[in-house]
């Protein structure tokens, strides 16, 4: 509610994100706040980075998304959100900069406010103490410096020799397994996005969220393939995923998005779409097992 009152309080002067750190000072391992605001246009799409997103030197913890608020003319529309964030760095000062991202035309840009730093307390951070130096008891007899080379190579070539066997044996193994997880944690990331966004085309009947579940599903695609799948045309992409099923929920959705009609099986045909890229997703992990080194 702070963060909504904070954000009414620029309508009209903001033509930039405005992104800032509710306190003036954090510690190392506690949790904070960042707000992020965007006044602009009613009639332009905006949609502010999620859970995946990079917040160096800081990580993500939570997002909490507001409600658009529109004034009373209707010539401006504010977008909010608080993320609860945690760092583990001990830098003196830290920064932060997270941009917006515009719709237009088929394609997302990131629109970028100004930085807002933040200064760090080390009071949670144990002092190193300084010891005592030891003062020697007796008098000590010097030892041969000689370093024994012969058996340092002998100990390095069995470990070499360990790690090549380990390799020829299990290597393709191992690298097919990290890029089976690092596809299915992709694949996970975009579930939760996209089903999200579904819930709330079939429970508000939003013709938005319907549209934003395209963009992420469309830039999951670009990551999977490897294609531009992001400013692909709806021609384009039912030539690269030929499907009767895919292009005529894709064209029932262009319909529904370019001509503003709202209908009551958008969440059907996003359904299609989601077992579109589900498809892919399972012919590339086929991919990967009967080929890890493609």
């Amino acid at each position: 509610m702070l963060f909504i009152l904070w954000g009414n309080a620029t309508f009209g002067q903001q033509s930039k994100p405005k992104g800032t750190f509710l306190t003036d000072s954090i510690e190392v391992g506690k949790p904070f706040f960042y707000a992020l605001s965007y006044s602009h246009a009613p009639n332009r799409e905006v949609f502010f980075p999620d859970t995946t997103f990079s917040y160096t030197p800081f990580e993500i913890i939570s997002k909490k998304s507001f409600p658009s608020v529109t004034n009373a003319a209707g010539t401006i529309t504010i977008d909010s959100a608080v993320y609860q964030l945690v760092t583990f760095d001990v830098a003196p000062v830290q920064t932060l900069q997270v941009p917006i991202y515009t719709f237009a035309r088929g394609d997302s840009t990131p629109v970028f406010g100004r930085k807002d730093s933040i200064f760090l307390k080390k009071s949670n951070l144990n002092p190193i103490l300084k010891k005592e130096k030891l003062q020697p008891s007796v008098v000590l007899a010097p030892l041969s410096s000689n370093f024994n080379f012969s058996r340092l190579i002998g100990t390095l070539a069995i470990a070499l020799g360990i790690a090549i066997i380990i390799y020829w044996v299990f290597g393709k193994d191992i690298y097919k397994q990290w890029r089976l997880i690092k596809l299915q944690r992709r694949h996970l990331e975009y579930l939760r996005s996209f089903n999200r966004l579904l819930r709330n085309a079939r429970e508000k009947n939003n013709i938005k969220d319907a549209e934003n579940a395209i963009i992420v599903w469309k830039n999951y695609l670009e990551r999977l393939e490897k294609k531009p799948f992001a400013t692909y045309t709806t021609r384009e992409i039912i030539d690269n995923m030929p499907d009767d099923a895919l292009a005529q929920a894709l064209k029932k959705m262009d319909g529904i998005i370019y001509g503003q009609v709202k209908s009551n099986n958008m969440d059907t045909f996003l359904e299609v779409l989601k077992t579109g890229a589900t498809k892919l997703y399972r012919s590339k992990r086929r991919q990967i097992l009967d080929n890890p080194v493609s």
